[in-house]
């Protein structure tokens, strides 16, 4: 029953989108990441998709754990780029910079004579739900597609940290099963897809349309772990919202879905335009 609401869910999603792929060519999947291009989760993907005769698979990766840099770019060094063993039975290359830089490269360099008509992006280990979005790499990595003009779907896993073997294959069928809905469809212009999948992911109840969360991280601060001659040094604490309002995606997950929340590029504050345009100051100034 899941399975056939999930793809009701994904239809109306992508609804009034055209374009069917010819079958007899396979799509082209380009997949990226944030982990490095050794973690479990971006093979898992990559392994579901190349058991599928309908999809031709490029790993992309970068060289080494790229987690929380958001969208930085790498600009002033020069960038190695390498071929790696498969991944996920798919051939792979390995660079050496940022998730969004890899996926340029990728775009740009590896496969500048052979797009790709999707990047995928994880899987992630940890969650991307609300606030966390601005900061993940994994998200980093989507975006940067999008702003190519190369739809992109953004997958992570929440993950039980003490847990030393999460559910990679389970996650990695859920993400195929929304694979094959874009399939079939164009996903809109300037659209990524932020996907979540539960801790439990082989109990989830299906994909729910969720907005971004918005409410504060319970924990989101750096402390002073120790000072050594009056230099402190300090590392990171986080811990996600405690609560959520419902139709937003941390609520989603928290109610055993997998929240997919379509995020745009562009950030203007439209609700706010009307206030802020009776501010004098945009009326042009008098001569001194």
């Amino acid at each position: 029953m899941w399975r056939s609401v999930t793809m009701l869910i994904i239809l109306v999603l992508l609804s009034g989108c055209a374009g069917a792929t010819e079958a007899e060519v396979p799509f082209h999947v380009m997949l990226v990441n944030d982990d490095g291009i050794d973690s479990p989760g971006l093979a898992a993907v990559a392994a579901a998709l190349t058991a599928d005769d309908a999809y031709r698979v490029t790993v992309v990766a970068p060289a080494e754990q790229q987690s929380g840099v958001g969208h930085a770019i790498v600009i002033r060094q020069e960038i190695a780029v390498k071929p790696h063993d498969r991944v996920g039975g798919a051939p792979a290359w390995s660079v050496d910079a940022t998730p969004a830089s890899v996926t340029a490269v990728g775009l740009t360099v590896v496969l500048e004579d052979d797009p790709p008509d999707l990047v995928i992006s994880g899987i992630n280990k940890g969650e991307n739900i609300g606030r966390a979005a601005w900061y993940s790499g994994t998200l980093g990595a989507a975006r940067e597609a999008v702003l190519r003009g190369v739809p992109a779907i953004a997958l992570s896993l929440e993950l039980d940290w003490s847990d030393p073997k999460p559910d990679w294959k389970a996650a990695a069928d859920w993400a195929k099963f929304l694979v094959d809905g874009v399939l079939d469809h164009q996903l809109p212009d300037g659209i990524l897809l932020n996907v979540n999948f539960p801790v439990d992911t082989a109990a989830a109840h299906g994909f729910r349309l969720a907005s971004m969360g918005l409410e504060p991280d319970a924990v989101s601060r750096y402390e002073v772990d120790r000072d050594e001659d009056g230099v402190r040094f300090v590392t990171s604490r986080w811990a996600p919202p405690e609560g959520a309002a419902a139709g937003t995606d941390i609520r989603a997950m928290a109610d055993g879905f997998i929240p997919v929340t379509p995020l745009g590029l562009d950030q203007t504050a439209y609700t706010e335009l009307p206030e802020l345009i009776t501010i004098d100051v945009w009326s042009e100034p008098a001569s001194p």
